[in-house]
Formats: C-alpha cells, sequence, structure tokens
C-alpha cells in the first residue's frame, strides 16, 4: 500500500495550478528513497568484486540516483495525461507507471530489479496471475489496489469512498479465489520421476578468484557430489552453480577430465557454470559467462553463453557507441554477451539455463519455453553480496519465471539460495544459506501451457497503447475547446 502517499501528495499538487516539475520531485524522492534502501547490499560488495573497493559507495549512490528517475517519470507523465485528457489521476497513474516500469526493464541498462509485482512472491495464490500476464500483471493489479485504497480513503471523494472501498475488497478476493483455484489443477503426469542434485559448495570469492585453489575447489565440488551419488534414489543429474570452480573448467584439460570420469563412474551427468572462451572470426578471443553439460559419455556438447549480462559487472555498456568505454577498469569481467538459448536433453526433458542476472527477466524464459524447455535451470553466485536481502530478491524474482510459464525451477547458487520450485512458484526444496551442502530433490512436473508464454507482455504493451490514448484524447479535447473559440 505504499503508493497511497504517494498519489494524496501528486492529487494536492494537482489540485493546484503547481508545474509539472513538483510531480518530478515528490516522484523522485519517493524513488530514491525507496531504491536507497533497496539496493544497500551494493555497498556491501565484497572488495574481490571491484577494483577500487571503495567505489561502492557513490555506485550505491548513483544506482539510487538513476533509478529515481523512473517512478519520477511516472508521477510526472501521470500527472500531464491526467491535465491534458482531462482524467483523474486514479485512471492515468496506473498506465503510466507500469509503462515506465517497461522502459526500466529495457536496453543496455536495464533493471526490472524491485518492479512492484515482486513483492508478492510469498503469496503463492496471489503469484497465480503471472501466468497470465507476467509479473507485469501483478504490478498492474498491484497499482490499481493503491488506487482504490485511496479514493477509499480520501476525504474529498464524497459517495464514491463507499464504491472504491468494494472495487478494492472484489479486487482483492478474486485473485485469490481465482489462485486457489488454479493450484487445485492437476499437474502434467511423469514417470519415473526425475531426481537433482544442486551442489552448494560455499565456496568464498578470495578463494574461488586467486588462481591458486583451483583443485582444492574442485575437489570440493566432486566430493560433495560423490556423497549425493551414494544417496537412494540416486540422482539422475546433478547441477554445480554459476562459474562453479573459477575455472575454464571446460577447458582445462585435467579439470574436464577429472568431471568427465566422475560421470562415467557413476552414470550421473554434472552440469556446471564455468569461465569460457573462444576465438572470434578476426582472431580475437572472446570471453563469456557459460555453462554447459558433462555427459557420461565424455561427449562433448552445446556450451550455452549467457545472453544478458551485468552492466558494469560483467560488461561496461554501450562500448557499440564509445569504444574506449572498455577500457575504463571497474573490475567488470568483460564478457561477450551470447546470442540464443540452448536446450539441454535430461530424462526430464529439455531445459534451458538462466545465467545469474538472468532469471530478473520475463522474456528471457518465456523464449526458452516457446523453443522446447521442459524445465528452467538458474545457476548463481550471489557470494558477491554476503548474506545480505540481495540474495533473497534475487531468489523471490526467479520464482516468477515458473510461475509465468508454467514450468519447474531448479535454481544452484554458489552460497544461496539454492532451490526447487515448482511450476506454481512452491519452493519444494531449499538449502540453508553459506552452507556446503547438496539439495536432492524430485523434479516437479510442468503444468499446462500458459497465456503469457503463447501471448507475452501484454500488459505492458496495453498500458503503452493507454497512455498514447491519453495523450491523443487530449489533443482531441483541446482542439474541439479551441474551434469553439472564447465564450461570452
Amino acid at each position: 500500500m505504499a503508493f497511497v502517499p504517494l498519489l494524496a501528495t501528486l492529487e494536492g499538487r494537482l489540485s493546484r495550478p503547481r508545474p509539472l516539475r513538483s510531480l518530478f520531485g515528490a516522484g523522485y524522492a519517493f524513488g530514491f528513497a525507496f531504491f536507497l534502501i533497496g539496493t544497500h547490499w551494493i555497498a556491501l560488495l565484497s572488495d574481490v568484486a571491484i577494483t577500487v573497493p571503495w567505489l561502492k559507495y557513490p555506485a550505491w549512490i548513483a544506482a539510487a540516483a538513476y533509478l529515481a528517475l523512473f517512478p519520477a517519470g511516472a508521477c510526472v507523465l501521470a500527472g500531464w495525461l491526467a491535465r491534458r485528457s482531462g482524467r483523474t489521476l486514479a485512471a492515468t497513474f496506473p498506465c503510466a507507471f507500469v509503462a515506465i516500469e517497461a522502459l526500466r526493464a529495457s536496453g543496455e541498462l536495464g533493471f526490472p530489479w524491485f518492479q512492484p509485482g515482486y513483492s508478492q512472491h510469498a503469496y503463492v495464490p496471489i503469484l497465480q496471475i503471472a501466468s497470465l500476464g507476467s509479473v507485469t500483471l501483478v504490478t498492474a493489479w498491484l497499482l490499481a489496489l493503491n488506487v482504490l485504497l485511496w479514493r477509499a480513503v480520501a476525504p474529498a471523494a464524497g459517495g464514491s469512498r463507499s464504491r472504491a472501498a468494494l472495487g478494492f475488497v472484489l479486487l482483492l478476493a478474486l485473485p485469490w479465489l481465482w489462485g486457489n483455484r488454479a493450484l487445485e489443477a492437476p499437474a502434467e503426469p511423469r514417470h519415473p520421476p526425475v531426481e537433482l542434485a544442486l551442489i552448494q559448495a560455499n565456496v568464498a570469492g578470495e578463494i574461488k578468484w586467486s588462481g591458486r585453489h583451483e583443485p582444492e575447489i574442485l575437489r570440493a565440488f566432486l566430493t560433495l557430489s560423490q556423497d549425493a551419488a551414494r544417496r537412494t534414489p540416486r540422482p539422475d543429474l546433478i547441477l554445480w552453480p554459476e562459474t562453479a570452480t573459477g575455472s575454464y573448467l571446460m577447458r582445462q584439460l585435467d579439470q574436464r577430465l577429472a568431471v568427465v570420469a566422475f560421470a562415467a563412474r557413476t552414470g550421473i551427468p554434472v552440469f556446471s557454470g564455468f569461465a569460457d572462451y573462444r576465438l572470434d572470426s578476426l582472431g580475437k578471443t572472446r570471453y563469456f559467462n557459460a555453462a554447459g553439460l558433462f555427459s557420461r559419455d565424455g561427449a562433448a556438447g552445446p556450451i550455452y553463453a549467457k545472453r544478458h549480462l551485468v552492466p558494469f559487472g560483467e560488461r561496461m555498456p554501450f562500448q557499440s557507441l564509445a569504444p574506449w568505454l572498455g577500457r575504463l577498469e571497474l573490475g567488470q569481467a568483460e564478457w561477450t554477451a551470447g546470442r540464443q538459448a540452448i536446450l539441454f536433453p535430461s530424462p526430464g526433458g529439455p531445459f534451458s539455463c538462466l545465467i545469474c542476472f538472468e532469471a530478473i527477466f520475463p522474456d528471457l524464459a518465456r523464449e526458452d519455453v516457446r523453443h522446447g524447455a521442459r524445465w528452467l535451470v538458474n545457476i548463481t553466485n550471489d557470494e558477491w553480496f554476503g548474506n545480505s536481502a540481495a540474495l533473497y530478491q534475487h531468489a523471490a524474482m526467479a520464482v516468477f519465471r515458473a510461475v509465468e510459464n508454467h514450468v519447474p525451477l531448479a535454481r544452484c547458487a554458489n552460497t544461496g539460495l539454492t532451490m526447487l520450485v515448482d511450476a506454481y512458484g512452491r519452493v519444494v526444496g531449499r538449502a540453508r544459506v553459506f552452507t556446503p551442502v547438496s539439495l536432492a530433490g524430485a523434479l516437479p512436473p510442468a503444468g499446462r501451457p500458459t497465456p503469457y508464454t503463447r501471448i507475452g507482455d501484454w500488459p505492458a504493451w496495453l498500458a503503452f497503447l493507454a497512455v498514447a490514448g491519453l495523450a491523443v484524447r487530449g489533443g482531441v479535447r483541446r482542439g474541439t475547446a479551441d474551434s469553439m473559440g472564447p465564450t461570452r
């Protein structure tokens, strides 16, 4: 309900002949306070993650200052549309905010972290509406609830207060009722069950990236994997996290042979993240944040390269426009982005991989499912931020990718959160963070195809159309008033 005070503030400023910049100020203060608190974990970055450690503090402030521009822009757009079209702020605010949120998620600086809909991740019945229109629809629902509550308590609302209160109750209840019914739907049968083992080795960054402990790190993963292989039921597939050993695992012959030997000896393939490289057509070495499957017969399979890289962390943005940006050294990895999804075989059907940051982008998971993925793997290394809110925020967003497409999700992290999620967003297995452990569990079955998988992010496009329609209506309204001339 955090938007109610903001809406009341905006309404008060709109009711007086004040310039739109006053709306910008209110929205910016709202956004800056929110993002400054929400992204506090940037200031907790380990010194291993950044070349100049003190830069993390101005980076934290700069991130909040940049992200606050989006709610500020949404407030200005909502106010401008209200004045131009003659509609109320209650009508213009939700569509303006959703449209601006879609812009925040796009481009090289795209960062949909903290989209309001993610706040509902723990309410599983509510979560089900993401299958209709992704997290964007949950955000739109949440904004509509805030508007109705605001109108229900607004002193100047008059007789409409009771109607707004009734609308609030209905809008709150309907998704709960529909979501509970959706949770009762029978799952797609799968026999026999597919067993997974997710290895969380808990390797500290100063060890992982030192370049001096690669044999010990590999031994830790193999030991945990061997323990998992002895369990009953035996796993059909073992998962390791993003850049698991901190080495070029697929390229370093001794390490690759050790993993292949384990897979051959136990009969269990291993899927892992690793750093990779290859030469391009010009003979230049390209480096990738990658993942691949170590099969039981040692055959080399396809390698997936991360498609959406973290700006300033994995690659300096806008290098295509200004190549000199690549020469700035802030500790970024300077990976090359991959170009396509890869499907990997498994007893549970083909699966695709989302590496770390990619799990917060609904369109990537949707693209993979549309290409045939029957379940999703999310591998990550969130150790950079310690045991902070970042671990839990990141994992909460990943849950939505399962619900949006009705496919199960296996999330394997270096330090946590490692978890198994069913096709309806229920966490069915979870490992304790910052603990060396193997999480074993059966892969949950997939559900029926969803409207979101088939159609895409229609709530965002609807918001853009609504903004355009209100702007056009305002132009027509103004043109009609001008043609009538001054009244006497």
